[in-house]
């Protein structure tokens, strides 16, 4: 069975949304940042396993899934639904780390000068760059056409950001003045009503 997006033109539209996203995530993990003790406690190889996983199983599923486990008839609507899911994913990242500022780093850690910051996306969930990046995630499977890739990769992410979020958040409750606090007044991690 062919999937919509693995067949030209869409794979070249999704291989320039994926490369547009992880890009400049490349390039700004490369720059690095060594302010402040290393809190990570591996979180990031975690989610990194984690995501991975669960593309392999995403893109093995869009190269050998059966008729019944793709999109059928809603396969160029699923395409561009995780094509639009992607983008909008990757600009809540942005802009969530641009809010975050110079607070801002791949690593879990927590310098001495450093304060919560409590605006922009950051009034209405405690993580909304991880909001983003799991939207992201989901769009590219969503675009690979198989129920088995989103439902792998849907897996794979909540395990590796619940990991990510418990050890971020025992740090910042631990390391941050005022964290607690912020935790009362924005309950929600990733999504408002939801979690």
């Amino acid at each position: 069975m062919t999937v919509v997006g693995l067949t030209p033109p869409h794979v070249y539209v999704l291989a320039a949304v994926y490369a547009a996203w992880t890009l400049p995530e490349v390039v700004d993990d490369a720059r690095g940042s060594d302010d402040g003790p290393d809190l990570d406690a591996n979180s990031r190889v975690v989610l990194s396993v984690a995501v991975g996983a669960g593309f392999a199983v995403a893109f093995w599923a869009a190269f050998r899934a059966p008729a019944w486990a793709t999109f059928g008839g809603l396969a160029l609507p699923a395409f561009w639904a995780g094509v639009l899911a992607t983008l909008a994913g990757v600009a809540l990242r942005w802009y969530s780390i641009r809010a975050l500022g110079d607070a801002f780093d791949r690593s879990v850690t927590v310098t001495d000068d450093q304060t919560v910051v409590a605006r922009g996306p950051y009034a209405v969930v405690r993580h909304p760059a991880y909001t983003g990046g799991f939207l992201a995630i989901l769009g590219v499977s969503l675009s690979l056409g198989t129920w088995p890739g989103v439902l792998a990769v849907a897996a794979g992410v909540s395990a590796g950001y619940a990991y990510r979020i418990r050890v971020e958040e025992r740090a910042l409750r631990r390391e941050l003045d005022g964290y607690d606090d912020y935790c009362e007044r924005v309950p929600y991690r990733l999504v408002p009503g939801v979690y």
